[in-house]
């Protein structure tokens, strides 16, 4: 798992998967942070059938206002990524989100290359994006461009403002009927997003901690708080689940045990931030944030193998982290879209019947 190729450059090169976007959500499930980035672009190349995209219908909700600065197709390309229950694809698809991101600071809408992509060209689509993205980064270097997170709703309201002028009443009527569906339908309280952090030999700008993932869906709608003791010497994982009827109706479809935590693998350990410094924070990472990927692969390990990989490294070298990427996060994603698409079918039939 070492095979980190590509995956860090000195600080002061120009990384090519710069800031991009993610988002947290409260234990009600509404969003509140949208900061992140992400990695690998290997799993992208497998979308090569026009007829696998034909179906989707793109859940603007998991975009945080990144939606206007999209095709049809990536929104297609990019939800069918988010709620496939595959981490790679969720880690893949964010990446995707990340360029994109780049653009809206710009103001940088799809160009005609975009726009006038087919389902059999969506790696000509992808390609342009990053193309794009990549420029509108430079672009932000040369100005000094902070990257501090953004509030989501500053993100979504940016777009929207725009729009809101042009017909008032039908934004409105729009934001209720979204507000509505995530009430029902609430994200995860840890959504995944990706950060750079210079390697230090001392002071690295996160600390961590061994924790246990107890196996199921629960998890992902699971508040994950860290404390220490006066002392400092100890450290306390207190965890809270959301408790809405929405959370409870993700987790308990396609469970053969209603009301119970959707059990979907054994017990297994895993890292989390125990600590950070401002750094981190201007990223979006939080205390409780489960380590997913270190250098674009899988991290599988203990606090302490991250910390020698860490300390491995020489001193300005960016090391890429992915957080929240993990099975609990992918499977609550594919379980919120297929009870949703369940729920809507129904609907439909009602009203023809």
């Amino acid at each position: 798992d070492d095979d980190d190729t590509g995956s860090y450059v000195t600080q002061n090169s120009i990384w090519s998967l710069e800031s991009g976007e993610g988002y947290e959500a409260d234990l009600s499930g509404v969003p509140k942070s949208f900061i992140s980035r992400h990695h690998s672009t290997g799993s992208l190349q497998e979308i090569n059938d026009p007829s696998a995209l034909a179906n989707i219908r793109p859940d603007t909700t998991l975009m945080c206002g990144l939606e206007f600065f999209m095709t049809e197709q990536e929104l297609k390309f990019v939800t069918s990524y988010l709620v496939s229950g595959d981490t790679s694809k969720l880690a893949a698809a964010t990446e995707m989100m990340h360029y994109v991101s780049a653009l809206s600071r710009q103001g940088i809408t799809p160009n005609d290359l975009r726009s006038k992509s087919k389902a059999n060209s969506m790696m000509g689509s992808i390609r342009e994006v990053i193309r794009e993205g990549n420029e509108a980064r430079r672009i932000e270097q040369e100005k000094g461009a902070s990257h501090e997170s953004t509030g989501v709703l500053a993100q979504m309201f940016v777009p929207l403002a725009k729009e809101k002028r042009k017909n008032r009443d039908q934004m409105v009527i729009e934001l209720k009927k979204q507000v509505e569906y995530m009430k029902n339908y609430p994200l995860p309280l840890r959504m995944p997003k990706y950060a750079e952090l210079i390697a230090h030999k001392t002071g690295f700008s996160l600390t961590f901690r061994d924790d246990t993932w107890d196996g199921t869906v629960l998890d992902a709608f699971c508040k994950i708080s860290v404390t220490k003791s006066l002392l400092g010497h100890i450290t306390v994982v207190t965890k809270q689940h959301g408790q809405s009827k929405g959370i409870r109706d993700i987790v308990d479809f396609g469970s053969s045990k209603p009301n119970g935590k959707g059990q979907i693998d054994t017990m297994r350990s895993r890292v989390i931030v125990a600590s950070l410094s401002a750094e981190g924070g201007k990223q979006g990472i939080m205390v409780g944030d489960v380590v997913s990927h270190v250098n674009g692969v899988q991290f599988f390990g203990t606090a302490s193998d991250l910390v020698k990989k860490i300390t491995s490294r020489s001193d300005g070298e960016l090391l890429t982290f992915a957080f929240n990427a993990d099975a609990a996060v992918a499977e609550a994603l594919r379980r919120r879209w297929l009870l949703s698409n369940k729920k809507k079918s129904q609907k439909r039939s009602s009203e023809l019947s």
